[in-house]
């Protein structure tokens, strides 16, 4: 039978930024292979007041520390997901409309952001299996971003001597949202990269996906290669999957179950008490995938 290692998502009743141990209490019961970390910029007035720091700036040190837990004791078989700032638009101290620039065509902003994920790796005590980044506006190359994800195999090598898989995630009003650009994308990477194609790759939101594509998904969905494709977000904005969406789920699900490895699925709703049922959802759709089998000589 296809299966999948369960992102157990960042849910609103647990600490928004710590509690990594807490998540994973939640998570082992639910069979979730890792539990997902915020790692997103400063976001809102209560952070500001804690740090003195804006919103839409990166963390310091001395701000991780004040806003994450440091739990101690971690279990072994503990994995997690550091999920890094979306580049949503958000409300400053003085009602204005922030939106933090991703600028993977910066060397220097790299080597902070980075940094930023180090430190705060650091202070949690474990580095983590993988890292999703958002491609940010259209003034973002995909071989930038392609650079800017060499760069953090590389950077966590040197300090922790692993190498995370580091996935982009498409997202709508961003500089990879359709079919074709995610298609694009991993056609550079393999041209300019191909020697982290094994550590990169796509976090597929099937919502956003959908949301650009329409009447054209199910074409759209088969043009994106398997091989880029390394986790998926699963949820109707933000909201339970269920078979009465207009998203064509059996689709998505077939081209999960024929993938040659096991992918990660993230359940995408904010509730403790939502997240069974949408794993239970997506066990429901991979079981009932056909099992391929081998043609007899």
């Amino acid at each position: 039978m296809p299966g999948a290692d369960y992102i157990y998502p960042n849910v609103t009743e647990v600490a928004r930024r710590g509690g990594l141990l807490e998540r994973w209490h939640l998570a082992e019961p639910l069979g979730c292979t890792y539990v997902e970390i915020p790692a997103d910029f400063i976001k809102n007035r209560t952070e500001v007041e804690r740090t003195g720091q804006e919103i839409g700036s990166m963390l310091t040190r001395s701000s991780i520390e004040h806003l994450y837990e440091q739990d101690r004791d971690l279990p072994g078989n503990l994995g997690y997901v550091m999920h890094t700032e979306p580049a949503i638009p958000r409300k400053d101290q003085h009602g204005r409309q922030v939106t933090a620039a991703l600028r993977w065509r910066d060397p220097d902003w790299v080597g902070a952001f980075s940094d930023m994920l180090l430190d705060l790796e650091d202070y949690i005590g474990i580095p983590p299996d993988i890292i999703e980044i958002h491609p940010g506006d259209r003034k973002n190359a995909h071989a930038d971003i392609i650079m800017a994800m060499h760069a953090l195999i590389v950077a966590h090598w040197d300090a922790f001597g692993v190498e995370p898989l580091v996935l982009v995630e498409n997202h709508a009003d961003q500089s990879i949202s359709t079919g074709s650009q995610v298609r694009a994308f991993w056609t550079t990477l393999k041209k300019n990269y191909p020697e982290i194609a094994g550590l990169a790759g796509i976090a597929l939101d099937s919502w956003h996906l959908y949301s650009a594509a329409r009447e054209e998904f199910p074409g759209v969905l088969g043009e994106i290669p398997a091989e880029a494709l390394r986790a998926f977000h699963i949820h109707t904005n933000l909201n339970p999957p269920s078979t009465a969406d207009l998203i064509p789920w059996r689709e998505i699900f077939r081209v999960i179950a024929s993938l040659p490895g096991t992918p990660c699925i993230k359940p995408l709703v904010y509730q403790k008490s939502r997240v069974p049922g949408a794993i239970a959802f997506c066990e429901e759709m991979l079981a009932a995938q056909p099992v391929h089998t081998a043609s007899p000589a």
